[in-house]
């Protein structure tokens, strides 16, 4: 949430835990943090222990809107609790992983599906080495995630699939070893001063392969004289001099390799799909330190599977898991783990040393060390975490889903949809205070006492308040839409169903409101997409649909305005875009390509003009006018009342005649306005899942209510006797009586602000002068300024008995300040 203020987000889950579909994983070198990425775009960070690898999720970073491929370390010092994450929308974030915000993030046009974290010659920290759906290498910074360099390619320039970044151990530079998808691996060397201002950097070597769609790329960290390449029917074993096969390991039945890595310089290790780790002792032409490498391949001499890495239950996947070969080390004991995250969520650890020795004449399986998901953490935690709506949940009774929610700030209601097709109405406040709170209202049966709206026949989809989101609809009108293809029209204040809109031939994806400058009958409508692929305009005065457009051949994903125009501009997803009529309901065009995406932006361009020109006319409107808070804040520190007295008028005056096109005067919108010091947003990691409710606290706006509510009871003189007025803020606060509501809340707001300037305005003089010398010059100031003022009238009434009057310019005025 924006600004300065201190917001403090509590979370309430509910009884059943987030999906959490595992798409990548990451562990840090001191086993104390373990980061999994999902295909909904959600970030888990696992607080691990050292000893016993136990996890135990601590939170739940939300910020990709697509899955996230890529989790890398962003700095090689090892206290630096920093990760990059990237997903396939060419999102990339940069997060802290002590209080989990997010630091930095950027968009790319490039879609990464492998990051390599290295440490350069000549650098101080880590670099990113890039690779995805582009055909160069991206080098990136990780806390600014901006590209410092690239590395093109020359000969056959194609999308990079695979790469691996080593320094070797009789030289000084960097080399980057890359393959592309089509077979051709290439070779740069990097000597550390490379910039963005350099000259294209191309490939030293290349060669072309027999290696169609590699997956990875890995050359043995023990001798650098081997290279694993995974493709996914078969890995093969290269030389790393003049990239020979020296042997190849075919897949098992039904599964495919994902990727693997050397354990030592003679064994690997490769897992499948299936989320399997298969172990194999290469054959003796293939270890270098052999003296049989390089040589001709024997029958009988080939890789050998001594163990396999697997689940007990062998438990069939929706997804293949995300998987991860590490070696950490704490307390001086380095440990080599096998990492994985499934469908279901569970993240499973082994231990690769424990499994490295052979068994003679057999293949032993072994099961994970350590299994843990947040359904066993959510299954461990006594009492289990609480919902919003807990309390209309009986034991004996299966639990109903919550499937939307809107927040009426206006009102303190919580709206909430459930999945059997009610509406639960009830106070924010009171729900809220049921759960978190403990004392005797949780012993009260019915308690806070709630509204049901029946009239929907099976899940409520969506809800909205269109009041909340502009003035010009009824304050009593709730509108929800369901999977029953109906879109109801509620009046929220007596619950009763107004109007049933029965238009769709699909369940309701979404509800939203027009823009302000529509036409007048547009204005009174609410637009409803549906899952049919149709978009509707329902009016809420005349009970009716006004537009249906149904013409749509892919799904909507985005809508877009031209009220000048009078058009609605639909985009599907296959990137069409339908360009209708709202009065009259006409297609007007459809269109693809490069002049759909132009339309698009141009509406996107339209709501900025608008917006401008709104802004800038306002501004025009109040050149040369100074706000009157400036000038009450200067009567205010030189005690002038009769500058107080007309800085409050020209306020009210602001206040009274603000209903112009300017926005009601420099005071119709403070600089800083209040918050509501409570605000609840529905959550879903999944569409699938109840919904969970997020409770942003604002720490400032609660002691602003609660002191405001303390001093609403107590008397003038009460307030005065305990310091918090003075007899002259009372005087000044008799001048601000207004007649309307509006501008006598607008105006306590501003003295409210006034005192606690003053308060710490007189806080400070009184520290800094401490024996009284400055409040005596001041004194003796405002005496010499009332002689000066009494002698220049005196003077002018001369002078213009004269006609000579010329000293007024050249009389000295006295001004202090604090």
């Amino acid at each position: 949430m924006p600004g300065t203020n201190l917001i403090v987000p509590v979370v309430l889950w509910g009884k059943n835990a987030p999906s959490h579909c595992v798409s990548s994983v990451y562990l840090s070198r001191d086993q104390k943090t373990l980061v999994t990425g999902c295909y909904d775009g959600q970030i888990c960070i696992w607080q691990v222990n050292p000893d016993t690898l136990k996890m135990t999720p601590r939170c739940l970073l939300v910020g990709h809107t697509a899955p996230v491929t890529c989790l890398s370390r962003a700095s090689i010092i090892q206290d630096n609790n920093y990760i990059v994450s990237s997903s396939e929308a060419g999102e990339m974030c940069t997060w802290d992983l002590v209080d989990g915000k997010c630091r930095e993030s950027v968009k790319l046009t490039q879609i990464h599906t492998n990051i390599q974290a290295y440490h350069m010659c000549n650098s101080e920290d880590l670099r990113l080495f890039c690779n995805g759906y582009y055909a160069e290498i991206l080098i990136m910074d990780p806390f600014s995630l901006e590209i410092l360099f690239c590395l093109s390619s020359k000969m056959n320039p194609d999308w990079i699939s695979a790469l691996h970044v080593l320094r070797p151990s009789s030289r000084k530079d960097d080399v980057v070893l890359a393959i592309s998808i089509t077979g051709t691996v290439k070779v740069w060397s990097l000597l550390g001063h490379e910039n963005k201002q350099s000259e294209p950097i191309y490939e030293n070597e290349s060669k072309q392969i027999r290696c169609l769609n590699a997956l990875s790329l890995n050359c043995c960290a023990y001798n650098q004289r081997t290279v694993l390449v995974v493709c996914a029917k078969y890995c093969q074993i290269y030389d790393a001099g003049d990239f020979s096969v020296l042997c190849s390991i075919q897949a098992p039945t039904g599964e495919r390799w994902m990727s693997g890595d050397f354990l030592a310089t003679d064994r690997v290790l490769v897992w499948s799909t299936e989320g399997k780790g298969y172990m194999y002792k290469l054959p003796a032409n293939s270890v270098p330190d052999h003296k049989g490498f390089h040589g001709p391949t024997v029958e009988h001499d080939s890789p050998v599977l001594y163990s396999i890495l697997a689940h007990p239950d062998n438990k069939l996947l929706s997804c293949p898991p995300a998987m991860r070969f590490v070696t950490t080390s704490a307390g001086g004991k380095q440990r080599r783990l096998l990492l994985r995250g499934d469908s279901a969520g569970v993240v499973s650890l082994w231990c690769v040393d424990k499994a490295a020795a052979p068994v003679l004449h057999q293949v032993p399986s072994h099961a994970p060390i350590v299994m843990t998901s947040l359904d066993m953490a959510w299954a461990e935690m006594n009492p289990s975490p609480v919902g919003i709506l807990d309390q209309l949940c009986h034991p004996d009774e299966p639990e109903i889903k919550l499937t939307a929610s809107i927040y009426l700030l206006a009102a303190n209601r919580l709206v909430v949809g459930r999945e059997d097709g009610s509406i639960v109405i009830v106070n924010a406040t009171h729900t809220v205070q049921l759960q978190l709170l403990h004392g005797s209202h949780q012993q009260l049966d019915d308690w806070p006492p709630h509204q049901l709206l029946l009239g929907h026949n099976g899940r409520v989809n969506c809800l909205l308040y269109p009041h909340h989101v502009h003035h010009r609809y009824d304050r009593s009108h709730l509108v929800s839409g369901g999977i029953d293809f109906a879109v109801c029209l509620w009046d929220l204040f007596s619950g009763a169903l107004l109007h049933r809109f029965c238009v769709h031939a699909g369940e309701i994806a979404q509800l939203i409101v027009p823009p302000h400058n529509c036409s007048t009958r547009i204005q009174k409508c609410i637009c409803s997409v549906a899952s049919d692929h149709s978009v509707t305009l329902l009016s809420l005065t005349e009970r009716k649909c006004v537009t249906l457009a149904s013409r749509h051949l892919f799904p909507v994903v985005s809508i877009k305005w031209r009220p000048a125009d009078d058009f609605m501009v639909v985009g599907c997803s296959d990137g069409t875009v339908y360009v209708w009529q709202m009065e009259t309901g006409h297609l007007d065009r459809v269109l693809h390509g490069m002049i759909a995406e132009e339309v698009l932006a141009a509406c996107d361009e339209t709501v900025a003009d608008d917006l401008g020109g709104s802004l800038a006319a306002g501004a025009g409107d109040l050149q040369g006018l100074a706000n009157p808070a400036v000038h009450f804040f200067r009567g205010l520190r030189h005690r002038n009342l009769t500058a107080m007295r007309a800085a409050t008028a020209r306020g009210l005056a602001a206040l009274s005649g603000g209903g112009g096109a300017g926005g009601g005067g420099p005071l119709a919108e403070p600089a800083r306005a209040r918050r509501a010091p409570l605000t609840v947003q529905g959550f879903r990691s999944n569409p699938t899942d109840p919904e969970s409710h997020i409770l942003f606290f604002d720490i400032e706006g609660l002691i602003v209510e609660l002191l405001s509510e303390e001093y609403s009871a107590m008397s003038p003189a009460s307030l005065e006797a305990a310091g918090l007025i003075t007899s002259e803020y009372m005087k000044v606060a008799a001048l601000t009586q207004s007649a309307s509501p509006d501008a006598a809340k607008r105006i306590s707001d501003f003295f409210g602000r006034v005192k606690d300037k003053a308060g710490d305005m007189e806080r400070i003089l009184k520290e800094k002068d401490k024996h009284g010398i400055l409040a005596k010059m001041k004194e003796g100031a405002e005496t010499m300024q009332t002689r000066l003022q009494a002698k220049a009238e005196l003077l002018k009434g001369n002078a213009e008995q004269k006609g000579t009057w010329r000293t007024r310019a050249r009389l000295p005025t006295y001004e202090f300040s604090s």
